[in-house]
């Protein structure tokens, strides 16, 4: 009690500029990888033996919600080990800092300004957009949405006579809405592709999850009466997801013969499968490793958009990429603003998205070219890109060589999924040091382009 004392004085007192919030955001989440390395590292969290690298990449996979395992997760571990990642998947998913604000906000009747800053930079959030509607929100939607989830799943695994039907749709009840895409069974998803109940439920908890606390908190106060609109994020939020994962299902299927040869089967588990990537989620109920080149770069791309901000999903996220796609419209037709529903979106907006993107482009191929550099002669080039864009978008699919890896290869998945959690951008910012403002406006020269 005395130490959770001296650390809401600390938040209290201290004035959460953006370096120290950066930086204390990143501790925040090396601390939890830490301690769920040492949790896995107990002997009664296992059944088998684990290499040191194999749990450093595990124990950040679970934090940051990636779902890539480099071992058989529900035959290698304990009811311990699986209840104690559970514990760290949820932390990982809905925020340290947003349970951590809620405590707060019991003893005070606001939040202290470090606190503020780094939830506005954990979710992403606009800057007028009320805090604490947006905590109590995460809160009650978290335990709603995965209570309902975990009794409809309990009721399809138990339909099923899978062992431990409670524990088992708790655990994937959890696993989904955080985005994290850990399974209990060694297939994935794959034995109940066939089973409407369980594999909607998943991608029903899995859609919730990546697009956000945002949309759901717009759309609850919406249906109470309390606001008149939904907000422009929302809506920018939703119509992009539908239109990526309508378009990108499409193309998934059509660039396999094996999922059009199955019809309407293919077309299901196309769906599932495209989801699984733009959610982020990284549930599998089609063998990846046998989808053809053009599969795989559709998967690579819909990855690489993400999820939603102030979600549990990774990736540069929808509304960047809609941004992007505005910026490039509005130059086309000549326009001088952006706008999307007849709203203008504020300059700075576009040049975070632009950052962002570039940014998150350097990472991934630095990643998968250190990577290339130790296990090129084993694994072809997209395999390697494949399984470094889903570290960094934190979504968890493979084309099945992550336990195949290296040592030195697994730690470099690592890094990047530690990175795709706390976001591109939320990295960058910490490696460049704050410059001054220009007090004369620099003269202007044109350039060729």
């Amino acid at each position: 009690m005395k130490r959770l004392d001296k650390a809401k004085k600390y938040l209290l007192n201290s004035k959460g500029n953006q370096k120290s919030s950066l930086l204390l955001l990143i501790q925040g989440y090396l601390f939890l990888t830490l301690a769920c390395l040492l949790l896995l590292m107990l002997p009664w969290s296992k059944t088998v033996s684990i290499s040191f690298v194999d749990q450093v990449m595990l124990a950040t996979s679970m934090v940051s919600t990636t779902g890539l395992s480099p071992i058989d997760f529900g035959a290698s571990l304990t009811f311990f080990g699986q209840l104690s990642s559970l514990f760290f998947i949820q932390l990982g998913g809905v925020g340290y800092m947003a349970l951590g604000s809620f405590f707060i906000l019991k003893d005070t009747e606001e939040l202290p300004r470090l606190s503020v800053s780094l939830l506005r930079l954990e979710f992403n959030l606009p800057e007028r957009y009320p805090l604490l509607s947006f905590i109590q929100s995460v809160l009650i939607f978290t335990i709603l949405i995965e209570a309902i989830g975990a009794f409809l799943l309990y009721l399809g695994f138990k339909e099923l006579g899978v062992d431990q039907p409670v524990w088992s749709a708790i655990f994937h009840s959890v696993s989904a809405f955080c985005t994290a895409g850990f399974s209990l069974y060694s297939d994935s998803m794959s034995s109940f592709a066939d089973n409407p109940l369980i594999t909607n439920t998943i991608l029903g908890l899995s859609i919730l999850g990546s697009v956000g606390f945002i949309v759901l908190l717009d759309f609850w106060l919406k249906l109470i009466r309390r606001r008149k609109h939904v907000t422009l994020t929302s809506k920018i939020i939703l119509s992009s997801t539908i239109i990526y994962i309508v378009i990108g299902t499409l193309l998934l299927y059509f660039s396999d013969g094996l999922l059009v040869s199955d019809g309407f089967s293919g077309m299901k588990s196309a769906f599932f499968q495209l989801v699984s990537a733009h959610t982020t989620v990284g549930f599998n109920n089609y063998p990846i490793e046998n989808m053809k080149q053009g599969g795989i770069l559709i998967l690579i791309i819909i990855m690489v958009i993400g999820a939603s901000p102030a979600g549990t999903g990774g990736g540069i996220k929808t509304t960047s990429v809609t941004a992007l796609i505005g910026l490039l419209y509005a130059i086309l037709k000549r326009k001088k603003h952006i706008t999307f529903f007849k709203k203008e979106i504020p300059a700075e907006k576009i040049y975070l998205a632009i950052s962002s993107s570039i940014f998150y482009t350097v990472i991934l191929l630095l990643g998968a070219w250190i990577i290339v550099q130790l296990d090129g002669a084993q694994f072809s080039f997209e395999r390697v890109l494949f399984e470094c864009a889903s570290a960094l978008s934190t979504v968890g699919l493979s084309t099945g060589i992550t336990a195949d890896l290296t040592p030195m290869s697994k730690i470099m998945v690592s890094i990047l999924m530690f990175i795709g959690r706390l976001g591109v951008m939320t990295f960058g910012f910490t490696l460049i040091s704050q410059s001054p403002l220009m007090r004369e406006k620099p003269q202007i020269e044109d350039i060729a382009l």
